[in-house]
């Protein structure tokens, strides 16, 4: 049997609910409260089978409301709708007494438990890392805040805000165009990234922690916590930036549709769209130009070496040349021509897709990374997929967010024996 047969019967997206799963013996409380970061962490160990309790106070999480108005379904934000995925909902008090007692017996229960309230709060309240450890020695604690647990910034306890994030970490800094000897120009400031990024990488971070103490648990049967903030996760992500500055003392500027190592490394104008385009190396550079009928501005001085090549004043005019060319055909024209070209050199070209385009690509739909649910409270929701294929412990979605409080009575009867005559006491004084 041929690979492509292997894997793709071995990863078959159809048969993802006849396997077992990862995690399926992991009991998860998360009592993230607007940080969607600590959210997505319980999304994720979520769709690697653990049993997720996501505790809001009665009032709600505030995360689901974020998004825009005027597309929630049934009052849900799309961003919690679409990433509370096969967690049970409840709700509980933190702030009372009584709520915090079934919290305690909750957590003496469960494997992690994920927190994002201001750094030490918990703690303050009595039930902490520290108080609930000494009942469950094994217990994980994934703790996030926007600047960690201390600090000096930890003590300002600000909100957990993706821009603000993105803005600390430096990430946003080069990210955008350039100023340059054109003078002050309204699109040469600093650009957010056009997803809520330092939220998922604070998430995804978290959960390779959280496996990771597991694992660690297993040898010695303790738990222990895990400090995150958006913005270090965010840091993650600077590559080589830092390590640069300490080094040879370069900081890295803007440089939009430019790259100061290589070059060209860049976005041109196509026929339908936009494509990336990339042959840095000479022998590279040199196939580019020979895709492009034009095998003299290989010789061109200008361009002639790598190091022409990336001085700032001729990388302008070398993207002019490769899009004066490149308008004229479509992407996939261009794709056509770059794996038709005998060699020597490489060039690397892709379509720069609109998320509706990506959408359209078979590709992805077979690969299930779409998944299209049809879901009694919500009706049809398309949601992605988990992010990984597993051939024997494959990550699923099994049902969309709940409504608040949807499972208190499964919840509070399975692990705390609580009835109906007693949930409703509980909610008659603002307890759950």
């Amino acid at each position: 049997m041929k690979w492509a047969e292997w894997i793709r019967a071995a990863e078959d997206p159809a048969r993802v609910s006849e396997k077992p799963e990862a995690l399926d013996d992991l009991l998860v409380l998360d009592a993230s409260h607007a940080s969607f970061g600590a959210f997505l962490c319980g999304t994720f160990l979520a769709e690697l089978g653990a049993e997720v309790l996501k505790i809001e106070p009665p009032s709600g999480d505030p995360a689901r409301r974020w998004g825009p108005p005027d597309a929630a379904l049934e009052g849900e934000g799309l961003a919690y709708l679409a990433e509370g995925r096969n967690k049970h909902y409840i709700t509980l008090n933190l702030e009372r007494a009584e709520g915090r007692a079934i919290f305690r017996g909750l957590a003496e229960r469960a494997d992690v438990v994920i927190d994002s309230s201001p750094a030490g709060h918990l703690d303050a309240l009595g039930v902490g890392y520290r108080q609930l450890r000494e009942a469950n020695r094994g217990l994980v604690w994934a703790a996030f805040a926007p600047d960690g647990q201390f600090g000096p910034r930890a003590r300002e306890r600000r909100p957990d805000y993706d821009l603000t994030n993105q803005a600390l970490s430096g990430m946003m800094y080069v990210t955008g165009e350039p100023e340059d000897e054109r003078g002050p120009r309204p699109e040469a400031v600093p650009t957010r990234m056009g997803s809520w990024i330092s939220w998922y990488a604070a998430g995804a971070w978290g959960a390779i922690a959280v496996l990771a103490a597991l694992h660690h648990r297993r040898a010695t049967g303790e738990g222990q916590l895990v400090d995150l903030s958006g913005a270090e996760a965010l840091m993650r992500f600077m590559g080589l930036g830092v390590f640069r500055y300490e080094v040879a003392g370069f900081v890295k500027e803007r440089e939009g549709l430019y790259e100061s190592a290589v070059y060209p490394y860049t976005f041109v104008r196509v026929k339908d769209g936009w494509g990336f385009i990339a042959g840095y190396t000479d022998p590279n550079f040199g196939a580019i130009c020979r895709i492009m009928g034009r095998p003299e501005l290989a010789q061109d001085p200008r361009f002639a070496t790598t190091t022409a090549r990336t001085t700032p004043e001729n990388q302008a005019p070398l993207r002019e040349e490769i899009e004066r060319w490149s308008v004229d055909y479509t992407a996939d024209e261009i794709l056509a021509k770059v794996l038709a070209d005998p060699g020597p050199g490489v060039v690397v070209f892709g379509r720069v897709n609109a998320p509706t385009e990506t959408l359209r690509e078979s590709h992805w739909w077979e690969r299930g990374a779409f998944r299209r649910l049809q879901d009694p409270l919500y009706g049809e929701l398309l949601l992605q997929a988990p992010a990984w294929r597993m051939t024997e412990t494959p990550p699923r979605v099994k049902w969309p967010c709940r409504p608040l409080g949807y499972h208190n009575a499964h919840v509070y009867q399975k692990y705390l024996g609580l009835g109906p005559s007693r949930l409703a006491e509980l909610k008659a004084q603002g307890i759950i």
